[in-house]
């Protein structure tokens, strides 16, 4: 059996809604604030979303596909 490798310029060509810098977004019950954004080295879309609920000391990255996919704008 071969491998396959993925082809990643099909992932990043894919037309996809984007997260906006600064807007606030309610996410799995809180509020919250994308504060940066980034591609990883496979070229996936990465986030950094922070918390407004409690003064921003919670903060996380995720891919991007997976916070839009929970995500509501505000």
């Amino acid at each position: 059996m071969t491998a396959v490798t993925p082809d990643t310029t099909e992932l990043q060509e894919s037309p996809m809604a984007e997260a906006e810098m600064w807007k606030t977004y309610r996410y799995n019950g809180f509020r919250v604030m994308v504060i940066q954004q980034w591609d990883d080295p496979f070229g996936r879309r990465m986030v950094r979303i922070e918390s407004l609920d409690d003064g921003g000391e919670h903060a996380t990255g995720m891919f991007e596909a997976d916070f839009l996919r929970d995500a509501e704008p505000e």
